[in-house]
């Protein structure tokens, strides 16, 4: 993997369960790590969805091997989000291809 390439700066947050003041289950995005990232979009679509356009884009994120990435987290990066599909290791398990969408909204 060639260090270049890995222009993008990006952090992979994991959803929690923890108590608001009043004692209910709240859900919160935390941060996990921050790494160097190469980002390519691969595909997109529009459509409608409760009467307002969407945009949807297909993309995958190439990082160095980790072991600690899963499919439930999800990533950003200047300001979006990215929904990570799956968790794809190479042989040698030197990087980790991230199939992800983007143009999912989290609240």
């Amino acid at each position: 993997m060639q260090s270049g390439k890995l222009r993008n700066q990006v952090t992979f947050q994991k959803q929690i369960k923890r108590k608001d003041e009043l004692g209910q289950l709240v859900n919160e995005w935390v941060d996990m790590c921050t790494v160097r990232a190469e980002i390519r979009d691969v595909s997109g679509k529009e459509y409608q969805n409760s009467q307002a356009e969407q945009v949807q884009t297909d993309c995958k994120i190439l990082i160095r091997y980790r072991n600690d990435i899963t499919a439930d987290m999800r990533v950003l990066c200047n300001g979006t989000y990215y929904d990570i599909k799956a968790v794809l290791e190479d042989v040698k398990r030197t990087r980790l291809e991230l199939p992800c969408q983007k143009g999912v909204r989290y609240d």
